[in-house]
């Protein structure tokens, strides 16, 4: 990529509309990669995260709404969107409850107040202490 040119700032937001919608409209967990060879291939753009390009279309990406995360690796965007942005992350309830990070053992153990083998009860150490 040597002799990069600027791109102007129409291009760049070009950019940043296709990689967020392929981020959006593809991934099924909110998370996405846009390699810069791909870039390259469909907008014949000179991009990385050592030129300028990449520091526009960086920057342009950062300001969007839709991502909520945003990595420049030396080969590829790394990206993740937020949930209400990705259709498809909403459609699958057991994605939504692991992005959520829900955990249904929490819920059982509150819910039963189970206690931890390893504790002793009150009546337990009095016994200890009259040894």
């Amino acid at each position: 990529m040597k002799g990069t040119v600027c791109m102007d700032k129409n291009k760049i937001k070009r950019l940043a509309d296709y990689a967020v919608r392929q981020c959006c409209d593809n991934s099924e967990n909110c998370y996405w990669t846009i390699s810069y060879d791909e870039l390259y291939y469909h907008f014949g753009a000179e991009v990385s995260d050592t030129n300028e390009n990449g520091r526009l279309l960086e920057k342009e990406l950062r300001q969007r709404e839709e991502i909520n995360e945003l990595i420049m690796t030396e080969d590829a965007i790394e990206m993740t969107c937020h949930l209400r942005y990705c259709p498809q992350c909403q459609s699958a309830p057991v994605s939504l409850l692991s992005v959520l990070g829900c955990n249904f053992y929490d819920d059982h153990e509150t819910e039963h107040h189970h206690e931890p083998a390893n504790e002793s009860s009150d009546e337990d150490q009095t016994q200890e202490m009259s040894m």
